[in-house]
């Protein structure tokens, strides 16, 4: 489904391409910020506790995992330790997912994209082969753990 959405900001740490295990998955380094007392302590400080977002952001060769959430909080709120990285206002194609868990950000990529991307372009949506070639290069995985509710954004093109 079609839907505009305002500007975000992903809070957490990106993850480069080369530390994608032999799963094809980054089941590491999502740990690796599950455990992490700063990502818990800003969870915790801002109310996020029971929300989890992974970003992909491709390039022309390669792409950025990011591990963290989605908040429409202030830039400079964002912890030294933590990262940030700017999401446009942007018309976006959405699917949510029920009775989803943590567990879905450890499944391969290599099959978790192209069936969302398949879902995309059966919306009638223009995707380029290479992902990277696009003007907004994300795909953005929201997980809300109360609800068990997976948000899945394909950034389509940026709003004005």
């Amino acid at each position: 489904m079609k839907k505009n959405i305002d500007k975000k900001l992903f809070v957490g740490r990106p993850f480069p391409d080369s530390l994608i295990n032999a799963q094809k998955s980054f089941m590491k380094s999502n740990q690796q910020m599950e455990n992490d007392e700063v990502f818990q302590k800003f969870l915790a400080d801002n109310n996020l506790e029971n929300k989890r977002s992974a970003l992909i952001v491709s390039g022309p060769d390669s792409f950025m995992y990011w591990y963290g959430v989605v908040t429409d909080m202030e830039a400079d709120k964002v912890p030294t330790g933590l990262m940030k990285f700017e999401l446009p206002k942007a018309e976006i194609d959405e699917e949510v997912e029920e009775n989803q868990n943590l567990v879905y950000f450890n499944l391969p990529l290599n099959s978790t994209v192209p069936n969302f991307v398949k879902k995309v372009v059966a919306n009638g949506v223009k995707v380029y082969e290479n992902l990277g070639d696009s003007d907004t290069p994300y795909i953005v995985w929201d997980l809300d753990l109360d609800t068990k509710k997976l948000t899945q954004a394909f950034y389509v093109k940026v709003s004005e």
